[in-house]
């Protein structure tokens, strides 16, 4: 009996590890930079239909409506997601890009935020709130 108890914790432990492992802690802020590095990636490499996964349905739409989808995606490819300083504000993770380069002409600095919102699971650019 004995020998049974020891068999079945063992089998228990080695579940309880096995179950543990494949769940972490969410970060959203790791999470949320880690989407938008990839929206990027996709923009960057003029891949439109994989950019778009990464934004918000609502915003997509307005983006589609409005005819500047394209542009929008073409001016994120420039950007380094890896300067992204976040923020979070309830349920959104805000990602303040500020980035300064010198170059033979001149210095100029780009300045950009990024609305990170949770949808079906995945972080995604999302709209600005009306009341920031």
């Amino acid at each position: 009996m004995k020998r049974h108890i020891a068999v079945i914790g063992v089998v228990l432990t080695f579940l309880f590890f096995v179950v543990c492992q494949n769940v972490r802690a969410e970060d959203p802020v790791k999470d949320a930079k880690a989407a938008y590095a990839k929206f990027v990636k996709a923009a960057k490499a003029n891949k439109t239909a994989e950019a778009k996964k990464y934004i918000a349905k609502d915003a997509l739409k307005e983006l589609e409506k409005d005819g500047v989808l394209d542009m929008f995606i073409q001016a994120q490819a420039d950007i380094n997601p890896n300067a992204a300083q976040a923020e979070v504000k309830g349920n959104r993770v805000i990602l303040k890009i500020e980035e300064k380069q010198t170059t033979k002409d001149g210095s100029f600095s780009t300045s950009f935020t990024a609305y990170m919102v949770k949808e079906d699971g995945q972080w995604k650019l999302g709209k600005p709130e009306e009341k920031e």
